[in-house]
C-alpha cells in the first residue's frame, strides 16, 4: 500500500493504492493524523485501492469528524463501483461526502 500527499488549492489530498486493510491501516492513521485538523480541506483519494475493510471505514469516519470540528471539509474520492458500494454498505456514505474525481473538488 503506497499513500501520498499532494496540495491542490486549499485541498490537502492524500491519495491510497493497494489494500487498505488492518495491515496497512497504520499508514492511513498516521496520515489522517498529520493532516486532519492542519487548516486545509482534507481530501482522501481512494481510487487507487483494492480492497478496504470496516477498521478502515471506522478511521476514515473518526477523521472526518475530527476535520468537521475543525469547520474544514473531508471528502472522500471513489469513483470503483465495488469500492463505493463497499463504503455505502459499511456506512461512509452518506455521512461523509463523495466524490467520483480529484479534479471536481479541487475546482470548488
Amino acid at each position: 500500500m503506497s499513500i501520498s500527499v499532494t496540495e491542490i488549492g486549499s485541498h490537502r489530498v492524500i491519495s491510497c493504492a493497494g489494500p487498505l486493510d488492518i495491515s496497512t491501516l497504520p499508514r492511513l492513521s498516521d496520515a489522517l493524523e498529520r493532516h486532519v485538523g492542519a487548516g486545509s480541506s482534507v481530501v482522501v483519494d481512494l481510487d487507487g485501492i483494492t480492497v478496504i475493510d470496516s477498521t478502515t471505514v471506522g478511521v476514515l469516519l473518526g477523521a472526518a469528524v475530527r476535520q468537521r470540528e475543525t469547520s474544514s471539509r473531508f471528502t472522500v474520492v471513489c469513483s470503483n463501483r465495488e469500492i463505493v458500494a463497499r463504503l455505502e454498505q459499511l456506512g461512509l456514505v452518506p455521512a461523509v461526502p463523495l466524490a467520483t474525481s480529484v479534479h471536481d473538488i479541487a475546482s470548488d
